[in-house]
């Protein structure tokens, strides 16, 4: 049975670097806990993704969205704000084929677990605050730039030449300089490079949101 509390929202960041497991860590996190009877959604940070409209294609595929400035952060402070009040968002749809945002939007209703998820989800300032509980997941170069890799190609049309290319000059580049730092605003940090997700970590998780809404 799936407890209600539409008072109530408990919002943990997940942040890490491209290929660290953040994605399939912060799925784990919901589906273990619905089996709790809490109900909650992934608030990606991959949707929110500037529209570069007044660019070409070919200047769009030259794009650093890698770059923290690539993420339309005012919009997503918005929209995580309203869903903690508990309202409901129409969250853009972000294309990684066409390099663009769609013309249809995704109707999100609020749930009581919400789990931001991306790149920069610790990076901003502002959204610092919003978050009960913050995780940073890190995993070793050659497993993240393997996971890299196969994303790009199978999900979104990207061939080897052209995603080991952006893996060089501006992932592995930009990881460094300001996704890492910001594993110091996490509460707990993941050293994940093993194919499983880690159980002692997804268990102490959802503990921690099981006991938030008793």
């Amino acid at each position: 049975m799936i407890r209600k509390a539409p008072d109530k929202r408990f919002i943990v960041a997940i942040a890490g670097g491209s290929g660290s497991g953040k994605t399939t860590f912060s799925r784990r996190v919901v589906e273990e806990s619905l089996k709790c009877g809490i109900e909650g959604q992934i608030f990606s940070l991959d949707s929110y993704y500037r529209p570069l409209d007044d660019l070409t294609l070919e200047e769009k595929k030259a794009y650093n969205f890698d770059h923290p400035d690539a993420i339309d952060f005012p919009l997503a402070i918005k929209h995580l704000k309203r869903l903690a009040a508990g309202e409901d968002i129409e969250q853009p749809v972000y294309d990684f084929k066409t390099y663009a945002r769609t013309p249809e939007t995704l109707a999100c209703k609020a749930s009581p677990l919400i789990v931001v998820e991306g790149l920069y989800a610790l990076y901003p300032p502002q959204l610092l605050p919003l978050y009960h509980y913050r995780v940073f997941v890190a995993t070793g170069i050659a497993t993240a730039v393997l996971r890299r890799l196969q994303r790009d190609i199978e999900e979104r049309g990207r061939d080897v030449a052209g995603a080991k290319h952006q893996i060089l000059t501006t992932v592995l580049p930009m990881y460094e300089t300001y996704v890492r730092p910001t594993q110091r605003n996490a509460h707990f940090s993941i050293d994940w490079d093993g194919e499983e997700v880690p159980e002692k970590a997804t268990e102490g998780l959802i503990r921690m949101v099981r006991d938030f809404f008793r």
